[in-house]
């Protein structure tokens, strides 16, 4: 028997329109699922494989095309002690990419986040940290606002630095890095560097022209062995440029140049200051 052509057009409607119900329903279910402890669990596995350390989910809404989600990442030799802490994060990862674990994200924008790293008295850093994808692997361009950095340096106050606004971007080979930071106590510093995935190896620069050369700001400063600012202005506002060299075995080397500017009689003066290795230490030269 012929079907009419009404009851054939009204048929393919309901079809569509069932269709459309049963994805948005599988879809508000996945959601459901993801957001809550178990799928949060989940979560945190795929982010923790992606990363090679420990993650903690505290919430997660799975979008389209984009989910937000807070979470930490842990020290795997200690539990207790927190890395990196983001309290909202997104990404263009799906819930299919979550549950299938293929999250590969092309980018990463991260809110508030505050690292941590610790350092033993010998200025060795303690604190594990992940390996950004070598030469063939997907690097998402990430992007960081309002971050904050905490160093603990064993036997010496706490570095702190907050503002932090930062984008890695990766460019063939090349991760890319610029940013700035704004911090009340430090100044507005200027970042920028680049990375080599293939050698894992790079440069990051930081410079500012009106920093405060604080004696208790500068008691809080990571690696510096002691005695190295006992040679330059305390107490005055100068420009400074930090370049740290980073080697394909990790080592980095550090090159600082303090620029001082005073007035003699009337007229500017203009005194540099070089960080200079030495026998057994870095020390700060005078240059004119």
């Amino acid at each position: 028997m012929a079907l009419s052509i009404r009851r054939v057009g009204r048929f393919l409607a309901l079809t569509a329109v069932a269709a459309v119900l049963l994805t948005g329903a599988a879809r508000y279910g996945l959601g459901r699922f993801l957001a809550s402890e178990r799928g949060k669990t989940l979560v945190a596995e795929r982010l923790g494989n992606t990363i090679g350390m420990p993650v903690e989910v505290s919430q997660f809404d799975v979008g389209d095309d984009t989910s937000s989600f807070g979470f930490r990442v842990m020290d795997p030799a200690d539990p207790k002690a927190e890395v990196l802490r983001v309290p909202q994060a997104s990404a263009d990862v799906t819930a299919t990419d979550l549950v299938t674990g293929r999250v590969a994200p092309s980018a990463l924008n991260l809110n508030g986040a505050a690292l941590t790293l610790r350092v033993n008295t010998a200025g060795q850093l303690t604190t594990p940290l992940p390996a950004f994808a070598g030469n063939g692997g997907t690097v998402p361009t990430v992007a960081v606002e309002g971050g904050h950095i905490c160093i603990r340096q064993d036997g010496r106050p706490e570095f702190a630095v907050s503002g932090i606004s930062l984008k890695l971007e990766p460019v063939g080979e090349l991760l890319v890095i610029t940013g700035k930071v704004a911090d009340p106590k430090w100044g507005a510093w200027v970042i920028r560097g680049e990375l080599r995935r293939d050698a894992r190896a790079g440069w990051v620069e930081l410079t500012c022209p009106d920093a405060p050369l604080d004696a208790n700001l500068l008691a809080t400063v990571p690696f510096a062995p002691a005695g190295l600012f006992d040679d330059v202005p305390t107490g005055e506002r100068v420009g400074v440029t930090l370049r740290l060299n980073i080697g394909a075995d990790r080592d980095v080397q550090p090159t600082v140049e303090i620029r001082h500017v005073r007035t003699v009689f009337g007229f500017p003066v203009a005194t540099a200051f070089r960080l200079t290795p030495g026998s057994d230490r870095y020390y700060f030269e005078a240059t004119k």
